[in-house]
């Protein structure tokens, strides 16, 4: 069961910012293949309502959570995002708009490999204006979807809930209204760069894409440690590049670290293995992805040494830079459990 969170360029100098890969914490993607895996087959008996857009499913109100199978529905619809040459049964929605405001559609817990888009007052084919195939961190191994768009008043959007090339099988479809979910507490560590640097220019926490590698230090503490920043995406010598946050512990022993973040952008964080520096750091040591205002969070048991949490989006563009995230960390309790030493004075040991 997910839930939303309560609580108020180079690349690791050998893998560039240029092409990037799912397992590696860099800052720039292609379309990935993937089988088509159909779980059911259609009937078509006896369907009218939300065959069409003509004869839609009517949604009176936000939010809302509507559940079904696509398999008796016929294929009407198809658009392309990314994958071409679907021919998998469809049900439409209709949502008359009553005021203007940012829309979230979610289809995670659906069982099928989906797809959704939505057209604005009438049914162009080639012009939805939105429109997911897959969506990191949503479902299983993200082959489901999810979009945020802006519902303008006056309007009328139909929403298909649709399938990867000839998939169909059980939705649920669940819309809500866009708010705010990632506030800062008053008491947290704020990240120290403005917001989207480049990496050769960010002197801040741009971690191992910067040249000398730069880092937010974390201190140690008995209670949860709050941090916050922010990130984004942009466009730089021909490519697209994310704004990636570096944050440095150093473990005296073994510890259980929790490290969990929430954030108005599809969000990625890692725990990425600093012990050897930059140079031994090959990839993630683990990480999670997770749609907009979803908590994600990682358990690991870390051997001593130094470690660096990672945070950045998903994604390698459309997020405007300054989108917020609030991060929270647990464990990371004692600077040492044998000898007192100061914390400026372990930090120094690992620059």
């Amino acid at each position: 069961m997910r839930t939303k969170w309560t609580m108020c360029a180079a690349v690791l100098l050998f893998l560039s910012a240029a092409v990037a890969t799912a397992q590696t914490p860099g800052n720039a993607a292609q379309v990935a293949e993937k089988e088509s895996h159909p779980t059911g087959v259609p009937t078509y008996e006896g369907r009218v309502e939300g065959d069409t857009i003509e004869d839609p499913f009517v949604i009176d109100d936000l939010p809302f959570l509507g559940s079904g199978d696509t398999c008796p529905f016929a294929h009407d619809y198809d658009e392309v995002c990314p994958y071409t040459g679907s021919a998998a049964p469809d049900v439409v929605y209709r949502y008359d708009c009553t005021h203007t405001f940012m829309v979230v559609i979610d289809l995670c817990a659906s069982q099928y490999d989906t797809k959704v888009f939505v057209y604005e007052n009438e049914y162009i084919h080639g012009s939805p204006i939105a429109c997911n195939d897959d969506f990191p961190g949503c479902g299983p191994n993200g082959y489901r979807s999810w979009l945020m768009i802006e519902f303008l008043q006056g309007n009328t959007y139909y929403i298909v809930v649709d399938g990867y090339t000839s998939d169909c099988g059980v939705y649920e479809l669940y819309i809500w209204d866009f708010i705010t979910c990632a506030p800062c507490p008053a008491h947290a560590f704020v990240e120290s760069e403005p917001e989207c640097i480049d990496p050769e220019n960010d002197v801040h926490n741009g971690g191992c894409n910067s040249d000398p590698p730069v880092f937010d230090y974390l201190e140690p503490s008995e209670d949860v440690i709050d941090f916050c920043g922010t990130s984004g995406t942009y466009s730089q010598g021909g490519g697209n590049l994310r704004d990636t946050d570096w944050y440095q512990i150093d473990l005296a022993s073994e510890s259980e670290i929790e490290f969990r973040g929430i954030a108005q952008f599809s969000l990625r964080i890692g725990f990425v293995d600093g012990r050897e520096g930059c140079e031994g750091a090959s990839g993630f040591y683990s990480y999670i992805d997770v749609q907009p205002c979803y908590v994600a969070e990682l358990i690991e048991v870390l051997p001593a040494g130094t470690w660096w949490l990672w945070v950045g989006p998903v994604d390698f563009a459309g997020v405007p830079c300054g989108e917020p995230y609030a991060c929270e960390l647990t464990g990371y309790t004692t600077v040492t459990p044998v000898e007192n030493i100061s914390w400026s004075t372990l930090k120094a040991l690992h620059r």
